[in-house]
């Protein structure tokens, strides 16, 4: 019993002096963590995320997209899908459903968060789906007059998305030929 608690003390006192070792040579360490985000998060290629999406369609071959980015996919051998990665946080992936393609963005909400956003409660937008929907232009001004972030496209439809200052994100999907919102969810 007694050899157990000296173990116990041991560990604690090794623990503390890892600890006390870090804090003073902590400002080295920091520098390459903040090193390591700043290149992580640096762009690879022509455009960023939110740009690229306005220059892409899917319509465009892999090939296309590849010139158009200034680099080339990543494909997954397993679904077949490519995958365009801007930096750590953000990437562009063709999906390849039947005859349709989707081009989805994964967006780092961080970088789109606006305070100027206001986004309708769920019940409220529920009730907006329910009642025939509005346009791309009509939600615009449901949530502050904020812009939506192009965030997907199809053959058939637009996704965008909101993010508040809170990083609540809303996704909407838009029919190209209603030009209303068919989906609308908060993520």
């Amino acid at each position: 019993m007694k050899n157990k608690a000296v173990v116990v003390i041991i560990a604690i006192i090794f623990i503390v002096a890892i600890g006390i070792l870090r804090i003073l040579g902590g400002g080295e360490g920091n520098q390459n963590i903040a090193q390591n985000t700043e290149e992580t998060m640096e762009t690879k290629g022509n455009y960023d995320v939110i740009e690229a999406m306005k220059h892409i369609e899917v319509t465009n071959t892999e090939e296309e997209i590849n010139n158009i980015l200034g680099f080339e996919c990543e494909k997954s051998e397993f679904s077949g899908e490519c995958t365009w990665k801007l930096n750590s946080k953000n990437w562009i992936t063709l999906k390849k459903a039947g005859d349709s393609p989707i081009l989805q963005a994964t967006i780092d909400k961080e970088t789109i968060k606006n305070e100027n956003v206001t986004l309708p409660s769920r019940n409220e937008l529920q009730e907006i789906l329910n009642n025939g929907s509005l346009t791309y232009e009509e939600f615009v001004a449901k949530v502050g007059g904020v812009e939506g972030i192009l965030e997907s496209k199809t053959a058939t439809s637009v996704g965008y998305i909101w993010v508040d200052k809170n990083k609540q994100a809303l996704g909407t999907t838009f029919n190209n030929e209603s030009g209303k919102c068919t989906v609308a969810s908060y993520r």
